[in-house]
């Protein structure tokens, strides 16, 4: 006696999907805001040093600027003066060059570190003031900066002309230590990344949560939509059943000779099979939905191409009629672990769309066929149809319920724009994809794959298993 098997799997529905676009949407739009905030506030505090620092030294280099013309064009004594000056305050340069770059007057923190600051100033001459700012890098291995190899110092220099009757003579540069300030603008940047990043995660939170609670009521009144259609596909087949065993027993009635009671039978007959092929996928779409439709499966190991000739076989009348080539390419012996009955229909519902959506005269061809490694294989299902096409803007919807490209020819065909929602679930059902190539009067290509995974046993000790 057959086994069935069920392998759960965890699969996504589409509020959980919906859930993570929209947490992903909430904190997009607060990572925005936390960064632009971030950015404008930073930016703002560094203009605010930074000009600061800028209106300190040009105010301090109007004096020296004054002082440096006293001393070249002065007396004796404001020379001397200038170069027995001390540095002020955080000052760690105080250079004056002439105009041939020679350095006239120097004063500086640190005697040995006068190269490194004469580097930055080497070949710099400007008409106005200008800035710079710029970090000392000791020399490492050099026995004359021993003394400094722990030093970490940044430099705001300021370079600016000195000018006498309207000619200029000479050059100024100060220098300051603006490492006290890099340090803060550093930490600041350091504090406010740390808070944005606790904060970003915080809103991520609060995204998540906002996302669940907006998709409440929308999940509610979906899953109350989809118990009703399914308890009424339930109640409405009962009342169906009946009907067309009525119309059924009033066929074998003797008295069917008057026309129009034959005719209206026969409609009555035909609506009846209408509805009852239409609750039925929508049966199958209710358990599909249903939390456990993964679950459901009853996997087992099984032929496919016996399968597919039965599918082939079912559709030679209707294929006969229309004068359809119908041909079946498959291997003699194709192994697929699966949910027999779901593959089952689903290879119906293709074939019954190719053959329904060819004119007559056209072609219709099933392939089946394995790919992959032992451990990778895919089982692939291919229907092509020399039919009527589809539209490259129809192709994103064909899957869709309810969706039909030509909605005049479908209902003529009798079709509910079900059946490739329930192919295209049955294959996600099962971990694989279905895909559709298709040219607009030439034809379109179904494609099935699905992953072939089952236990390390062929399909011969299966059924030695079974019997």
């Amino acid at each position: 006696m057959k086994k069935p098997s069920a392998f759960p799997r965890k699969q996504k529905d589409v509020f959980s999907h919906t859930r993570s676009k929209l947490t992903l949407f909430y904190s997009a739009i607060l990572t925005l805001f936390l960064v632009v905030f971030a950015a404008i506030t930073l930016s703002v505090f560094y203009f605010i040093i930074k000009n600061d620092q800028k209106q300190t030294l040009e105010l301090l280099s109007d004096r020296e600027v004054q002082m440096a013309e006293r001393a070249l064009y002065g007396s004796g004594g404001a020379w001397r003066e200038q170069e027995r000056r001390d540095l002020a305050g955080n000052q760690v340069f105080y250079y004056i060059t002439d105009n041939s770059g020679d350095l006239t007057i120097n004063q500086d923190d640190y005697e040995e570190l006068r190269p490194l600051y004469l580097d930055l100033i080497d070949g710099w001459e400007t008409d106005g003031i200008e800035y710079k700012r710029a970090p000392i890098t000791i020399p490492e291995g050099d026995p004359l900066y021993d003394d400094f190899q722990d030093l970490d110092r940044e430099v705001l220099v300021l370079a600016r002309p000195v000018y006498h009757d309207g000619y200029r003579i000479a050059m100024l540069y100060l220098g300051v230590d603006n490492t006290f300030y890099a340090s803060i603008i550093k930490w600041i940047v350091i504090v406010f990344t740390s808070l944005a990043l606790l904060f970003i995660f915080i809103g991520f939170l609060l995204s998540r949560w906002m996302a669940k609670r907006a998709l409440v009521p929308v999940e509610t009144a979906y899953h109350q939509q989809r118990e009703f259609v399914s308890n009424a596909s339930h109640e409405l087949r009962t009342p169906l059943s009946v009907i067309l065993s009525a119309v059924e027993a009033l066929d074998m009635e003797e008295d069917n000779n008057n026309p129009f009671t034959k005719k209206m039978r026969k409609t009555l007959k035909h609506e009846a099979k209408r509805m009852s092929a239409l609750i039925s996928e929508l049966l199958a779409l209710a358990r599909t939905d249903s939390n456990n439709g993964v679950a459901e499966l009853r996997k087992e190991a099984f032929d496919a191409f016996p399968l597919a000739e039965q599918v082939v076989d079912s559709f030679s009348k209707r294929s006969s009629e229309k004068n359809l080539s119908v041909k079946l390419d498959s291997p003699e012996t194709l192994p697929v672990f699966g949910d027999r009955d779901k593959i089952a229909q689903m290879m119906y519902i293709l074939a019954d769309n190719a053959i329904k959506y060819t004119p007559e005269g056209g072609s219709v061809k099933i392939d089946l066929k394995q790919q992959g490694r032992k451990k990778n294989e895919e089982f692939l299902f291919t229907v092509t149809d020399s039919g009527i096409g589809i539209a490259a803007e129809d192709k994103a919807r064909i899957f869709d319920r309810f969706y039909r490209v030509d909605k005049v020819r479908s209902r003529k065909e009798g079709g509910y724009g079900l059946g490739l929602a329930i192919a295209k679930s049955i294959a996600v059902s099962h971990g694989g994809t279905i895909t559709v190539d298709s040219v607009p009067g030439e034809g379109s290509s179904f494609t099935v794959s699905i992953p072939n995974v089952h236990p390390a046993e062929s399909l011969q000790q299966q059924e030695l298993k079974n019997a």
